[in-house]
């Protein structure tokens, strides 16, 4: 890992831990860290871990009973872990598909957080 990933995710891990997670306001606070770690993970094209923090982004959304937020979060990591992938295989990212997915086991993942079908969202996550 890189030396500026590893520094990005020691301060994002810092600024979590500062958090008390109990209050509307916190879990509030921890959406908007991890929400404002994900650019410098993608532009490190740090993908693995920037699916991770979109996961959690996700989970956080949908503790605050976002649904949207988090459906859209979860379609972003998603994203980050083809786009991952596609770099680790060297194969086109095309071939690991668009979307939410519908295979059995994205079916029930959207389903614990309350997330529409295959194509209703889709997210801007760019290609590095």
């Amino acid at each position: 890992m890189k030396t500026r990933t590893m520094y990005l995710l020691t301060m994002l891990a810092l600024s979590l831990g500062a958090i008390e997670p109990t209050s509307a306001d916190s879990q509030t606070t921890l959406s908007a860290a991890l929400e404002q770690a994900l650019p410098s993970l993608a532009s490190a094209q740090d993908y693995w871990s920037a699916s991770k923090i979109s996961l959690q982004l996700a989970n956080e959304r949908n503790r605050l009973n976002d649904t949207q937020a988090a459906c859209e979060a979860l379609a972003k990591s998603l994203d980050y872990y083809r786009m991952a992938l596609a770099k680790e295989t060297n194969t086109p990212r095309s071939e690991f598909g668009t979307g939410l997915g519908d295979d059995e086991g994205m079916r029930e993942i959207r389903a614990r957080f309350g997330c529409p079908g295959v194509t209703a969202y889709t997210t801007s996550v760019r290609l590095g």
